[in-house]
């Protein structure tokens, strides 16, 4: 079995690589040990920090952070990115594989997402069960449209129905919004925020993936799967329990795809 995962492992960096080369990407490769940024703790407490010559180290634990460091550094001239390669994270070793674009547009984005389900659909053979979206400024939306408390928030993101109602009362659009099946909340949001552009970009999604057959979940309780992503996020699902896409906004002008490998992975 370790020779087979081993062979998937070589085989699946060399298609996906490939197929980043074809699309244009720049493909990088950088020592798993980097000069300590105090981003990378803030954003993954399980960073292992080293000492050598009087100079602070770290062990690369997200190739996200480390690509947007090493783009500040050096300025790189590409704005889309590729990268597979190992992080290591609470002293394990993991492979990561994805894309990271800096000052995408909206087709460039929607093509990035399209390139790698058309990628995993060929090479997987099963058709995609759901996706799932979210951006933290619709919450906002809701809150400064009915001058909400920040207790809110924690409310929707809890899914505690139960004290949202006490708070809010049975009748208010954002309960109401709550209660609905998930299916239904891009519906019950475009009737309030439809002309926004942040609904404007979920609905041209929605319409760009309608080939793969999949489930459009807008779910306002979905909390994104990095806390460094600040804007739209989502994840997409061949079943119910592992997400084989995640992605999403950060650093207010990129965006970033990641595969997932392991636990019920690629691989």
């Amino acid at each position: 079995m370790k020779n087979e995962l081993i062979m998937n492992r070589l085989k699946f960096a060399q298609d996906y690589t490939q197929l980043l080369d074809r699309e244009g990407y720049q493909l990088i490769d950088m020592n798993m040990a980097e000069p300590f940024q105090i981003d990378d703790k803030r954003h993954h407490s399980s960073t292992i920090i080293f000492e050598k010559n009087e100079q602070l180290f770290s062990i690369r634990s997200d190739w996200t952070r480390s690509l947007l460091n090493y783009n500040e550094n050096y300025y790189l001239s590409h704005r889309f990115f590729g990268y597979f390669g190992p992080v290591v994270r609470n002293y394990k070793t993991f492979y990561q594989a994805g894309v990271e674009l800096y000052g995408p547009t909206e087709a460039e984005v929607l093509k990035s997402i399209d390139m790698h389900l058309s990628f995993i659909e060929e090479r997987n053979g099963r058709e995609f069960r759901s996706i799932v979206v979210n951006d933290d400024k619709l919450l906002d939306l809701y809150i400064e449209k009915y001058e909400l408390d920040a207790g809110v928030r924690r409310l929707v993101y809890e899914k505690n129905l139960s004290e949202l109602r006490k708070k809010l009362g049975g009748e208010h659009p954002l309960y109401i919004l709550m209660t609905a099946k998930v299916s239904d909340q891009i519906h019950l949001v475009n009737e309030e925020f439809g002309k926004t552009d942040i609904m404007q970009f979920l609905n041209h999604l929605n319409g760009y993936l309608e080939k793969y057959n999949m489930k459009f979940i807008l779910d306002l309780s979905f909390r994104s799967p990095q806390s460094y992503y600040n804007g739209f996020y989502f994840q997409v699902f061949l079943n119910h329990d592992y997400p084989l896409l995640s992605g999403g906004e950060y650093n207010s002008s990129a965006f970033g795809i990641a595969v997932n490998l392991s636990n019920g992975g690629l691989l």
